[in-house]
């Protein structure tokens, strides 16, 4: 490994002091597998407030668990070597003893491919074949599958993450561990959840299919999707299947719209029929926003989110029609902005490329309308694109209340089939005579 500088130094400090460090974790995991590394964490047989005595720019942001963080240019954390012992929430340990040895801290860890450590002196600590692991391109955690899942059940959606990170697969014990351990997820924070999945969605969306089980407490529509089968001339494939091909699709990515594509079909299952050998889904973009809103709530996602989200699912089926009139309803009526529109397509785009090669062929006619959208979005679209606002309508005439925003709806429907009338006099003009009749 090439160390930058400021890890050089640290190591050098703590060695100079006549302790053991080491670089750790997922920086040697890259560098095995000529990947860039992100950050550097150290490890030392050095206690937590030695670590701190010895460096300048040092706070304690984790003293009780050991660690101490170096402010370098990019902050680095020291952690004494420790152990852990029983984790009654299955996921932080109730207590840390501090050893001495490497090799009982690397014990503790995930998987082996995480348990390494190095040293420019001494060179790469295997204890548990992470290395080799890394060459055969599989997920296998420390020891016992089951026990590393039952102190932190966190670890088996971070199985998953790495899978879909590095496309490794899981070897057979920890697959069968993870499968038996699996209700243990629900001790996990589901903002914990969140954030992994989301970056499985980022790297490998397929890798989805492999954890409906685990997932199932939030979103248990996943391993119905997995089994509906879709008989369709314009699909190949079963519902969840589809849905993560169109994620595949999302460039650049977007973890909203990514959950928006996940989301999408989710109400397949419970609106299928047949009819002729042919399967429909009539109906299904409602109840897909149904089933969005709750997994939206039950993963604590930002107001904002959730209802982007359940809109695009609500709409993402809808035709498009080369006509003014379909601008009007989506922007208008409906009073959905340019940003929301453009979200829209992409959201169509995926999910068209996603079909069979039928279906496939409706991408263009999506194409065709977002030139002609483009063509024709600068028209007004709000009351703030009209050239006269409620005060005009109040002081030109005698409309109050309510009928004042009737009055300006009324404008900014003429004017958004007919740019050229959007002049202030022009306006004043007609709200005038509207009066009168």
């Amino acid at each position: 490994m090439v160390l930058p500088e400021n890890i050089l130094e640290i190591l050098n400090t703590l060695n100079q002091a006549g302790y053991e460090a080491y670089v750790v974790g997922g920086c040697v995991r890259d560098s095995l597998l000529k990947r860039d590394c992100a950050d550097y964490d150290v490890c030392t047989s050095a206690l937590p407030n030695v670590v701190q005595s010895l460096f300048t720019h040092a706070i304690p942001t984790g003293i009780k668990h050991g660690t101490i963080t170096v402010l370098t240019p990019q902050p680095v954390e020291i952690t004494t070597f420790r152990s852990e012992t029983t984790y009654k929430d299955h996921r932080h340990p109730d207590r840390v003893e501090f050893v001495s040895s490497i090799i009982e801290d690397l014990r503790r860890r995930d998987f082996t491919i995480n348990a390494m450590a190095y040293h420019p002196n001494t060179g790469l600590i295997d204890p548990f074949g992470g290395k080799k692991d890394l060459s055969l391109k599989i997920v296998r955690c420390v020891g016992d599958a089951s026990q590393r899942f039952q102190e932190d059940a966190l670890r088996m959606i971070r199985a998953h993450r790495f899978c879909a990170k590095l496309g490794f697969t899981m070897d057979n014990t920890t697959q069968e561990a993870l499968h038996q351990n699996s209700k243990l997820i629900q001790w996990i924070a589901v903002e914990r959840i969140d954030k992994e999945l989301k970056e499985i969605l980022r790297y490998d969306p397929y890798e989805i299919e492999n954890m409906t089980q685990l997932l199932s407490k939030w979103m248990p529509e996943l391993e119905l999707c997995k089994s509906c089968a879709q008989n369709s001339p314009w699909h190949d494939t079963n519902v969840l299947h589809h849905s993560l091909r169109a994620i595949t699709f999302l460039t650049p990515f977007d973890e909203t719209l990514a959950l928006a594509l996940l989301f999408h079909d989710l109400g397949k299952p419970a609106t299928k029929t047949t009819k002729d050998g042919i399967d429909h889904f009539y109906g299904h973009p409602l109840e897909s926003a149904k089933i969005a809103d709750r997994i939206c709530r039950a993963l604590k996602l930002s107001t904002y989110q959730r209802k982007l989200i359940c809109s695009l699912v609500k709409h993402h089926d809808e035709k498009l029609p080369l006509r003014l009139r379909t601008i009007y309803r989506f922007r208008i009526q409906m009073g959905f902005d340019d940003a929301w529109m453009q979200n829209f397509f992409t959201i169509r785009i995926c999910d068209l490329k996603a079909h069979s090669l039928k279906g496939q062929q409706s991408v263009q006619s999506v194409l065709d309308f977002i030139d002609f959208y483009e063509k024709n979005k600068n028209r007004p679209m709000s009351f703030h694109d009209l050239k006269i606002n409620g005060k005009d309508v109040l002081t030109h005439t005698s409309f109050t209340g309510k009928d004042v925003r009737k009055v300006l709806q009324r404008c900014l429907d003429l004017v958004f089939y007919d740019p050229e009338q959007n002049t202030r006099e022009h306006l004043i003009e007609m709200i005038q005579r509207w009066q009168v009749i």
